[in-house]
């Protein structure tokens, strides 16, 4: 039974989820028919005739209470059993992540305004030298459980994918853990439900569920891209580490032995899509929320500064000041939704120089 206008349920602890929104729209709907049913009875019932003169009804307590103590007692009944069924579906989906001996893991960051998914390399342990990370897709294999740590980078955000019955807020300097099992493959759509700022109605991604033969060709297809040191140039890790498997005490298809600490060059397309950028601007000349970053150097564009309109030139300098200070030129046509990322000199020296080569 499912007469809600609910989007397509792919997800192994939907049903109860639909069923208690079901027993909770049954209940109310029910509560309400009779409460209106009755008050409208009373309006036609009793309601002024010419020529009659209202009689004395004199008070009686046990009448009232009755009014009072009957309602009161079929409210709290169904309220114990709204809770219990809600308690299980809580425990089942916040709580207790499924034992099995294979899933998969992910990180999944909350940056205005996009999703950052990093997944673990060959080693199974996120934060080492060989993770990679894909902006706005979440590409998952159908029928395995996905663990993930939720992250929020900023400002709070809320992880929602409707199709998955999964809504989870990140919390800057909290690291939540949770899972979801997809029944179905396809391509899903996955929001942010917290204001976030200016851009939070463009921060969407895709879930992507994949059968595991098309989702390990893809893990594969993403790994080769990564170019890992040399073994006598291992160092520091790549990243802070997430919590492994092991720690949690949860048996997982990954290595779950300690990481080695390692160092790995990164350019600069990577770090691009390390700082969520390419949430809002492209590599391939299509238009996004931002301007596209293919040919940008060297392409005039015409500016707001300050409300005045000019031409410029895109060159190194511009790309710096707009980078560090991203809404002092407003590239005309385009709102100033950029926030402002931290980025060492490093790191801001190889995006800069990746601009200057994609053509």
């Amino acid at each position: 039974m499912n007469f809600l206008p609910l989007p397509e349920n792919i997800s192994t602890f939907g049903v109860e989820l639909d069923s208690l929104a079901h027993l909770i729209t049954i209940i109310t709907m029910t509560a309400f028919v009779i409460a209106e049913g009755i008050l409208f009875y009373f309006i036609l019932r009793f309601r002024k005739k010419a020529n009659q003169k209202a009689s004395y009804i004199p008070g009686n307590n046990w009448k009232q209470l009755r009014w009072i103590f009957i309602p009161l007692l079929v409210v709290v009944g169904f309220d114990f059993l709204i809770d219990e069924k809600n308690t299980h579906a809580w425990t089942m989906i916040k709580q207790e992540i499924p034992e099995k001996k294979h899933y998969e893991l992910v990180e999944i960051t909350g940056q205005q305004f996009s999703w950052l998914f990093r997944y673990p390399g060959k080693d199974g342990l996120l934060g080492t030298v060989d993770d990679f990370t894909s902006t706005n897709e979440l590409h998952i294999p159908v029928n395995e459980t996905i663990v993930f740590y939720l992250k929020a980078k900023d400002v709070l955000h809320s992880f929602y994918v409707p199709n998955m019955r999964f809504k989870q807020d990140a919390v800057p300097g909290r690291t939540i853990k949770g899972w979801f099992d997809s029944t179905k493959t396809g391509t899903f759509d996955i929001a942010c439900a917290e204001i976030c700022g200016g851009g939070h109605s463009i921060m969407k991604a895709s879930l992507i569920v994949q059968n595991k033969q098309d989702y390990q060709n893809w893990i594969e297809q993403e790994s080769a891209k990564i170019k890992l040191p040399a073994p006598g140039d291992l160092k520091a890790p790549v990243a802070s580490p997430s919590p492994t498997a092991a720690e949690h005490g949860t048996a997982s298809s990954h290595s779950t032995e300690a990481a080695q600490p390692a160092a790995k060059t990164i350019s600069g397309e990577q770090l691009l899509k390390d700082k969520g950028c390419l949430g809002c601007h492209t590599l391939d000349g299509s238009k996004l929320v931002g301007p596209t970053y293919k040919g940008l150097v060297g392409r005039k564009e015409t500016i707001l500064t300050q409300d005045k309109e000019h031409e410029i030139t895109v060159d190194e300098a511009y790309l710096r000041r707009s980078i560090q200070e991203p809404n002092a030129d407003i590239v005309k046509g385009y709102s100033a939704l950029m926030p402002q990322t931290p980025l060492s000199e490093e790191e801001l020296n190889t995006i800069i120089n990746y601009l200057k080569e994609l053509k």
